[in-house]
């Protein structure tokens, strides 16, 4: 083998070891927030077909990853997250609940309507 394949394949090994450390980092910090609750409303939903670059998917069931976008009722930043397909089928647009995330990880949806006394909790 030439001697450049032992510097390609150790560059494709230190980038999987780095993402899997980011991953881990990312968790750990997730762990340690507080959680926290807002009301939301369901701003967007989305699935994307997941495609492998140079293949085709003729023939092939294709597979996606599913997304859905949470807008707070009082305003404030949108918020999207990556959910299960058993998830996604549960939820439409337009439907309002309490959301409880931790970190950047959606922790629960719940759906229901704030107080009716005009107070959101934080």
């Amino acid at each position: 083998m030439p001697w450049w394949w032992f510097i390609v394949m150790a560059l494709i090994a230190a980038m999987v070891v780095y993402q899997l450390w980011r991953n881990v980092q990312q968790r750990r910090w997730d762990h340690q927030q507080p959680m926290h609750k807002l009301w939301v409303r369901v701003s967007k939903l989305e699935e994307q077909p997941i495609t492998r670059p140079g293949k085709h998917n003729d023939g092939r069931q294709l597979r996606y990853r599913y997304f859905v976008e949470f807008s707070p009722l009082e305003g404030g930043q949108a918020r999207r997250f990556t959910i299960k397909r058993s998830q996604y089928q549960q939820l439409d647009p337009n439907l309002r609940g309490e959301l409880t995330i931790q970190g950047s990880r959606l922790v629960r949806f719940e759906v229901g309507e704030p107080p009716s006394d005009g107070t959101i909790e934080g």
